[in-house]
């Protein structure tokens, strides 16, 4: 959708992305793999000239900058998933308004590997018998699982139930070897622009 008289530089295409691929400062301390932003994401993206919209990190706004590494299970609380969904309304209610202006959203990008923002792989505990939690000497062993984190599934599952977000893909990139490959979550990303 065009106004007859009101042209400018703006491409109409834009991806909405997980809050890390462009602050990698929000990461838990010790997992970050770039600087500032996911380099050759937000370059590809920049390429193909697609805004970029940085979603918020429900892990930032609920426990903030000094939280310890969790597993989706630690996460995946009633209180928790009610903030996750608050932040998801308030995206999706975004991407349908560009929708509806006329923009072409691309996708949805999030991050493998995170307890919260997976999609294709996320933390759960190695022996599902023990329980997490209690002083932080006392970690057990974790592996990436093929489930989405609490975020991504709320977001996933409200976008579905949208009829203008409906199609929209999601794709994600791998915040770690141990989640997925750069090369082969990029090629991914690149078929959605």
């Amino acid at each position: 959708m065009e106004h007859p008289r009101v042209k400018d530089a703006r491409s109409g295409r834009l991806i909405f992305l997980s809050h890390c691929c462009l602050n990698q400062n929000a990461k838990v301390r010790g997992i970050a793999i770039y600087p500032g932003a996911i380099r050759p994401l937000v370059e590809m993206l920049m390429d193909a000239d697609v805004g970029m919209v940085q979603m918020p990190c429900p892990e930032m706004t609920y426990v903030g900058a000094m939280r310890w590494g969790h597993v989706k299970d630690q996460y995946n609380s009633p209180m928790f998933r009610r903030h996750c969904q608050a932040l998801a309304t308030s995206v999706l209610d975004q991407a349908e308004e560009y929708h509806r202006a006329g923009y072409q959203i691309a996708g949805f990008v999030m991050m493998d590997g995170s307890p919260v923002c997976g999609l294709n792989s996320t933390p759960q505990p190695l022996q599902p018998d023990i329980l997490w939690g209690g002083m932080t000497w006392y970690v057990p062993d974790s592996r990436q699982v093929r489930d989405k984190g609490v975020f991504g599934e709320i977001l996933h599952d409200e976008a579905r139930k949208r009829e203008a977000l409906a199609g929209i893909p999601f794709a994600a990139y791998p915040e770690s070897a141990r989640a997925g490959a750069d090369r082969e979550a990029l090629e991914a990303i690149r078929i959605l622009l």
